[in-house]
């Protein structure tokens, strides 16, 4: 049998297909200046992957819930120090990054 190995690039297409477009606002796209475009990268892979971050216990369990029956996932994360949300709407078609306080 031959094991066919995906290369990362084909991983994270996989992975991350259900978000849609992923979007930054401004505010966060201003952040990136004091870190960098890997590490927010790295975020909208946790998300992607299930890890919701520093949200709350009930929280997670709804995000779980939300896979499975089309609801909005909101994970909470700090980016260059500050806390962000990456949020995927319910109907898939976008996923964005943002502060709190633009929600």
């Amino acid at each position: 049998m031959l094991e066919v190995k995906e290369t990362f690039q084909e991983r994270m297409k996989r992975v991350t297909a259900w978000l849609g477009k992923t979007c930054v606002t401004q505010a966060v796209q201003d952040l990136i200046v004091r870190s960098s475009y890997e590490e927010l990268a790295n975020l909208f892979y946790r998300h992607a992957i299930g890890d919701w971050g520093l949200v709350a216990d009930d929280d997670w369990q709804a995000n779980n819930e939300a896979l499975n029956n089309s609801g909005r996932v909101i994970s909470s994360y700090l980016f260059a120090g500050v806390k962000i949300w990456i949020i995927t709407e319910a109907n898939r078609e976008y996923t964005t990054a943002l502060l709190p306080s633009e929600y």
